[in-house]
């Protein structure tokens, strides 16, 4: 199966060497931290919110990000998955840039609901 991923660190790489990349990182991690997956389903998403906020941000990985994927849901809407160094780390991305950006662009409406899972084991 070959899937159509981005790291935003390593845009010039083919999809499934990004992936074997974040699957490599998320194994070989020594912190005591555990690394997490999260998910936002937004059925209010799409294609063009998503370009605009990245866009806003201004930024290619955030601190304490190692994977991001995102598009259409299979639900409807914009589904974006990512790895995180922490739930914190991810927490304070959200609260401290997500959200501002969301108010700066005239986004309303409550943020969409994220989803968290601590990440046990990745094989590509």
């Amino acid at each position: 199966m070959r899937f159509i991923a981005r790291l935003w660190s390593i845009r010039a790489m083919r999809a499934e060497d990004s992936l074997r990349s974040v699957l490599v990182m998320v194994i070989e991690r020594k912190e005591a931290n555990v690394a997490v997956a999260m998910m936002v389903d937004n059925p209010e998403g799409s294609q063009e919110v998503y370009d605009r906020i990245r866009a806003h941000l201004g930024l290619e990985k955030p601190a304490g990000g190692i994977f991001h994927v995102a598009g259409p849901s299979p639900k409807g809407g914009w589904r974006v998955i990512e790895v995180w160094e922490s739930e914190e780390e991810a927490n304070q991305f959200f609260q401290q840039q997500f959200v501002p950006a969301l108010r700066a662009l005239g986004l309303a409406g409550a943020a969409p609901r994220r989803e968290f899972w601590p990440v046990h084991n990745a094989m590509k």
